[in-house]
């Protein structure tokens, strides 16, 4: 079998138009969709991150041959697809263009199925993008899911993708389902690992792990997102608002 094909987007929302442009999202389905499913679509915490600006991750049915079919959809037969037109003309209301990237993911990556099985939810996601040495995204990524995941696991973080980014030999892409304690527990025991914080215990495996990904890695950031209620990973609690 093939590995995991997923469509990653950066979207850049008109003013405050994120909430309606993720519920837009959410809606799209058949052949508006293009034949992709929806994993998550969010909106990055401004405080974090660029603003106002969404994340999608949409999902392949059929890997590499609906990779295909879906590139071949935006070709020449694009402008016959009148669904997906019209849908694109709503949301252009509330975006003015974006960022796309192919994602494969490595064996074991989560799939939409996988993470609605072991109900992987997150009020707060971590959205990691990492430049790496050309032709190391695999080991890189190897290495993160059999060294990092367990102890990311024990501070409250869940991986919901682990990506190579395809088209590209210097990218890495990974999700992490959490909530701000998680998130803010970590950045602090990081902190007490290098003598910056006396309040927290020092983890040697939090250290170490950096060290580590520094022999992958040439620059890295991480923003914080918030999900759209509705979508897989987002708890149900926050479908009401």
């Amino acid at each position: 079998m093939s590995r995991p094909i997923f469509l990653h987007e950066f979207i850049d929302i008109v003013g405050q138009g994120a909430w309606p442009y993720m519920e837009h999202t959410k809606s799209c389905s058949g052949e508006q969709a293009n034949g992709l499913e929806l994993l998550g679509t969010w909106y990055t915490i401004g405080l974090t991150g660029r603003w106002s600006q969404c994340v999608n991750i949409w999902e392949l049915p059929g890997g590499w041959t609906g990779w295909q079919d879906s590139i071949d959809r935006l070709g020449l037969r694009r402008q016959g697809n009148k669904a997906l037109s019209g849908w694109w003309d709503e949301a252009h209301k509330h975006r003015t263009g974006g960022f796309d990237r192919q994602l494969a993911g490595i064996p074991g990556c989560p799939t939409m199925a996988s993470l609605a099985a072991d109900g992987v939810k997150g009020d707060v996601f971590v959205h990691e993008l990492s430049e790496v040495r050309p032709g190391t995204a695999l080991d890189y990524l190897g290495a993160m899911q059999e060294e990092w995941v367990p102890v990311a696991r024990e501070y409250g973080l869940e991986p919901v993708g682990l990506y190579e980014v395809l088209m590209s030999d210097t990218e890495v892409l990974t999700v992490w389902a959490a909530n701000i304690e998680s998130v803010v527990k970590l950045g602090r025991t990081y902190d007490a690992c290098r003598g910056l914080d006396d309040e927290v215990k020092a983890d040697d495996r939090v250290a170490r792990w950096r060290q580590r990904a520094q022999l992958y890695t040439t620059r890295w950031r991480e923003e914080l997102m918030t999900p759209c209620p509705g979508t897989v990973c987002c708890p149900e609690e926050m479908a009401v608002r």
